[in-house]
């Protein structure tokens, strides 16, 4: 029986391009014949951005309005059609009553109810400050608010009509104008924003995936005798699911701009770098969720809840930074959801480039080296 090899044989010294590729060579095919995880990479990603791209909307428009006119003139008429012929609002009504109304708003038949008590018409023109009453469904505040401020906006625009020249007119006129994503739309800020949420969750828990599995089969004992290092061993496992993820970051991009009809306004380079710099750092924190955990669901769940508060809560997908307090935007600071959301928006909605983003690709390219320090140091099972 020939003696075992010396430990530095079995250990290699440097680095190796022929020991590099053949992990990815390997973990590929593995991957290429496992449909259900080659689906779950390229499928995935595409189920969960149509539903939520479609599914989940800010937009508040069709509220439905029930009319209490208790005027009835010229003036109380001009403001129900002004609010008729806005999109936001759909005529449910007249109410006779605020027995009625109230009714309307229980069983959710009207989303607010306009009351037009008398003497609405002739106030402006006897120099008295008109009234209006707007009961709003609150039961969603999110929608009451905004349906607030669209009906604040319609009367004050008809008052502004009413008012007689001799009363004369406020020294200036402010108009709001949205300097990107004029319409307003959901799905100008939604699908980009999905978009980055599962370029976060899917390659990560594939990359933890890619060296559990190895642990689970007890094949992760077969590499001891390679005279590969951790680095080598880590990074090949991940290319494969790097070259997946690339795959569905430019398919999920497509879906952005044939569907939600959200086209690049900046640099396509710098989006494509970055999306190379966020699948590499997601999929190598993979492999540090992968070196503290030894079963594939463990994996799942881990990569899941640690990916997801950020990604949701820190990172400005559904929240504002601005509105982030100093430990919440430290928290979104310290993973590369935050930075790649940054890049998606800049490029995507406000048509900006490399000079204004290099500092959020170099942040990147940090987390990469990083994950890949931390995998190599905490990866226990390559010391015998």
């Amino acid at each position: 029986m020939p003696p075992d090899p010396p430990a530095s044989a079995a250990s290699g010294s440097g680095f190796s391009l022929t020991r590099l590729l053949a992990f990815p060579r390997r973990e590929g095919g593995e991957l290429l014949a496992d449909p259900i995880r080659l689906s779950f990479a390229l499928l995935g990603p595409i189920v969960l951005l149509l539903a939520m791209g479609f599914g989940i909307s800010f937009d508040v428009e069709n509220l439905r309005f029930a009319l209490f006119d208790q005027d009835r003139t010229a003036e109380s008429r001009e403001l129900v059609r002004a609010l008729e012929g806005s999109r936001y609002f759909e005529p449910a009504g007249e109410v006779e009553s605020p027995a009625e109304a109230d009714r309307m708003l229980e069983t959710a038949r009207a989303a607010l109810v306009l009351a037009i008590p008398p003497g609405f018409g002739r106030d402006p023109f006897a120099g008295r400050q008109p009234e209006l009453a707007v009961w709003l469904d609150g039961a969603n505040t999110t929608r009451a608010e905004t349906a607030r401020g669209y009906v604040l906006g319609v009367v004050e625009r008809v008052l502004r009509d009413f008012a007689p020249a001799e009363a004369g007119a406020a020294p200036f006129r402010l108009e709001a104008r949205f300097r990107y994503n004029q319409e307003f739309r959901s799905t100008a800020a939604i699908p980009p924003g999905v978009m980055t949420m599962q370029l976060v969750m899917i390659p990560a828990m594939l990359g933890a995936l890619a060296v559990v599995r190895e642990k689970e089969l007890g094949s992760i004992v077969n590499l001891y005798t390679t005279p590969a290092t951790r680095l080598q061993f880590l990074i090949g496992k991940q290319l494969p699911y790097v070259v997946t993820s690339l795959a569905s970051f430019l398919t999920l991009l497509l879906l952005v701009l044939l569907l939600f009809d959200n086209r690049p306004r900046g640099d396509p380079l710098t989006l494509a770098l970055g999306a190379v710099l966020f699948v590499t750092a997601t999929t190598a924190f993979g492999l540090v969720v992968s070196a503290f955990v030894r079963s594939q669901i463990a994996a799942i769940f881990a990569t899941a809840i640690l990916c997801m508060i950020p990604t949701v809560n820190f990172s400005g997908m559904l929240y504002p930074v601005a509105t982030l307090d100093a430990v919440s935007r430290a928290i979104g600071q310290s993973f590369p959801v935050f930075y790649f959301q940054r890049i998606v928006t800049v490029v995507i909605n406000k048509g900006l480039g490399f000079e204004m983003l290099w500092l959020d690709l170099a942040t990147l390219a940090g987390f990469v080296l990083l994950f890949w320090t931390l995998a190599a140091a905490v990866l226990p099972e390559w010391e015998r």
